[in-house]
């Protein structure tokens, strides 16, 4: 579709004269004035500033000026209006090449794309190499990152000896889904964050660390290395603080008693059987007397073994000697 165009610029030498109008797409004529202005506007430029070369823009503005007869005021009014509500823009890093093509748009699709870029994602502190939330800022088309220092700060672990143990070097922000690769290491008995200090224990792409049984030798800092071929992303300490087993025995012991005093309860009352009557050697303990009943009953005992002996060794006599 072309639009009809009138020009309302007249010569110096009579105010009578009419310009002939100019037929001109209005899409064109949009763009070729937004590529004009940029030449003399310096702020309010958006992301356009950091992709339109110097000389693409005064080649264009010539051609504007010289063919079109625009004013350059007309041009910065323009230009302001157009670019400023998007000069505090900051996109993601991995949109900067479709903001890019964006540029050769008129500013219909340059709005479009400015407003449906994402958005990058917030840094996570307190340390960690962080992709997902570099950014490319508009402003002063430049690239920034988090700054974030990819060492963490020791965290204390507390736990009782032969207990077990597990350590998480998952991180708040998202990781490479490939490519990654985990290191364990230990320190015995310091805490420390000097890398170079510390033994390897495991390599691999596990995040969780088990120790199944704790003891005092191993006691001491343990860390994890988040890597890729490229870089370090993370490196996270735990320092394992272990409670001796006699001290933890103490204190369990102590619980107990507490519980007892607290909430005491009824004892159960003894129960009498055979084995507690047949308890021969209280005949033998002179401080101590017997009750009535453990006397008859021993005396009934001692009663008929007596008369069962007597029974098995006269019987055989009498028959013998008859």
């Amino acid at each position: 579709m072309t639009w009809r165009l009138t020009i309302a610029r007249l010569p110096r030498q009579s105010q009578d004269v009419p310009l002939k109008p100019m037929l001109l797409p209005l899409w064109i004529l949009r763009y070729l004035l937004l590529l004009c202005a940029v030449h003399w506007v310096q702020e309010g430029l958006g992301c356009y500033k950091c992709f339109v070369s110097n000389k693409e823009r005064v080649e264009i503005c010539d051609y504007v000026f010289m063919k079109q007869r625009l004013d350059v005021e007309i041009c910065s009014r323009i230009m302001k209006k157009t670019f400023l509500p998007l000069d505090t823009y900051v996109i993601a890093m991995s949109q900067k090449e479709i903001v890019r093509q964006a540029m050769n748009g008129f500013y219909d699709e340059v709005k479009k794309q400015y407003t449906q870029a994402k958005r990058p994602m917030e840094c996570v502190p307190p340390c960690g190499v962080q992709e997902k939330a570099r950014k490319f800022n508009c402003l002063n088309c430049e690239e920034e990152s988090c700054n974030l220092p990819i060492e963490c700060p020791i965290e204390d672990v507390y736990v009782h000896e032969f207990q077990r143990v597990v350590m998480n070097c998952s991180t708040d922000f998202p990781l490479p889904v490939d490519d990654i690769t985990v290191r364990w290491k230990f320190y015995w008995n310091d805490r420390t964050r000097r890398w170079s200090h510390f033994t390897a224990l495991h390599k691999g792409v596990e995040l969780f660390f088990l120790i199944t049984r704790m003891v005092l030798e191993k006691q001491g800092t343990y860390a994890c290395e988040i890597s890729t071929d490229e870089d370090v992303l993370i490196r996270k300490y735990f320092f394992i603080n272990v409670t001796s087993s006699s001290l933890y025995e103490s204190m369990k012991h102590m619980q107990e008693l507490f519980e007892r005093i607290v909430q005491p309860t009824t004892p159960k009352p003894a129960r009498v059987g055979l084995r507690n009557l047949f308890v021969f050697r209280d005949l033998l303990n002179p401080k101590k007397p017997l009750p009535v009943a453990k006397y008859i009953l021993y005396t009934a005992i001692v009663s008929t073994i007596t008369v069962l002996l007597v029974l098995i060794v006269g019987i055989p006599c009498y028959f013998i000697y008859k």
